[in-house]
């Protein structure tokens, strides 16, 4: 089968950079176009009871407000590393790529609907890349989601 658009999740991990490139190959193989997806998992706020309930600080908000923004830069300029790396590897590769915030899981699934995607490749396990994304849980969630092949490289 030919996979003639392939959506790669990407979140800087050992693992997701396997994957980046065993879907490169693939896409590069078929004259394809690679579509890497980077989702920014969101800051949530605390709710602090002694300040009434449901409420918090306008300090701290705005520090979650910055944490999210440095985050962001975290996983773009990662991004951006891993594909002008692909670019060294394979010159005649189409690339796309897409930074999102949200619940990675969902995201994925979504944008490669979105994207008309052939084929999901993920890595198995995310531990250790950017700010600790556990993408073992959530390839779990893509592949009972999805309804494209998902490939899930270790």
């Amino acid at each position: 089968m030919i996979f003639k658009k392939i959506l790669v999740a990407f979140d800087g991990s050992e693992q997701a950079k396997r994957a980046i490139n065993y879907a490169a190959d693939l896409a590069d193989s078929s004259k394809g176009i690679l579509v890497v997806v980077t989702v920014v998992p969101r800051v949530t706020l605390p709710v602090f009871p002694d300040e009434g309930f449901g409420s918090i600080p306008i300090s701290a908000a705005q520090d979650f407000g910055e944490y999210q923004d440095k985050m962001k830069t975290m996983y773009q300029k990662s991004q951006e590393e891993v594909v002008k790396d692909l670019k060294d590897h394979f010159p005649n590769l189409v690339t796309e790529t897409v930074i999102l915030e949200g619940r990675p899981s969902s995201t994925i699934v979504e944008q490669a609907e979105k994207n008309k995607a052939d084929l999901i490749v993920m890595g198995s396990r995310g531990i250790g890349g950017i700010s600790g994304w556990i993408l073992g849980s959530t390839s779990r969630r893509v592949v009972e989601s999805c309804t494209k092949p998902v490939l899930i490289v270790k």
